[in-house]
């Protein structure tokens, strides 16, 4: 992995995350969808408004409770986490991620979440991590080769019964990406060769597709 030492949401870090597929848009690594190539080209297509980085009062309350977070999850399992702006892959460059805390040698990572009183609820009661950010942890793997496991919390400091809920996830845990009835089930390691295929195929649409509108619509 290569760690980009830059300030979290700034100007530079945005444009450094432009046309890199980030956990937001992991889910595309890993369904038999145009839709996460078309995102990375729009991307490649437009400058960076300013505008695109909005952010809502969730989001701002995340941004604000992410650094408590991280220190109670650290006194309660024992684990430095330190904060970097961004890691890409080390052969896959448009392979990125921003975590939340990784520590020094770069084996442990968090995913912290800090939700609204009904999912952090729903969260503790099935005990589970929730499937709209299961692919976040399994990007967490995809890009970094040495992580060994990763930590997901979710963080809600008003609820008196478990302000604090988390769930280590290593390389053979066994995730499900299908539904209940349906279950497509397999292991970290399993899902992180079927995403990395999936990445290296984009890896080589993506010149090939720019290139092709470039010279479509410069023949116009």
């Amino acid at each position: 992995m290569k760690i980009h030492n830059i300030e979290q949401r700034t100007y530079e870090w945005h444009l450094l995350k432009r046309g890199v597929i980030g956990g937001t848009l992991a889910k595309g690594l890993f369904t038999d969808s145009d839709t996460l190539l078309n995102d990375l080209i729009s991307q490649k297509l437009e400058d960076f408004d300013e505008e695109d980085s909005y952010i809502s009062f969730d989001m701002q309350r995340g941004i604000d409770l992410e650094p408590i977070a991280r220190q109670e999850l650290s006194k309660e399992l024992f684990i430095e986490f330190e904060e970097v702006g961004f890691i890409t892959h080390d052969e896959i460059e448009i392979l990125g991620i921003s975590p939340d805390g990784i520590t020094k040698d770069g084996t442990i990572q968090c995913e912290i979440k800090c939700p609204a009183s009904k999912k952090h609820t729903q969260t503790i009661r099935n005990n589970d991590i929730p499937s709209d950010n299961i692919h976040q942890v399994l990007h967490a793997f995809l890009v970094n080769d040495k992580l060994e496991k990763l930590i997901f919390a979710s963080y809600r400091p008003e609820n008196n019964l478990c302000p604090l809920w988390y769930k280590e996830v290593n390389r053979s845990t066994e995730i499900n990406l299908g539904t209940k009835s349906r279950p497509q089930i397999k292991t970290v390691a399993e899902w992180c060769i079927i995403g990395m295929a999936n990445a290296k195929q984009i890896d080589k649409e993506l010149p090939i597709e720019m290139k092709r509108l470039e010279e479509m619509y410069r023949n116009l």
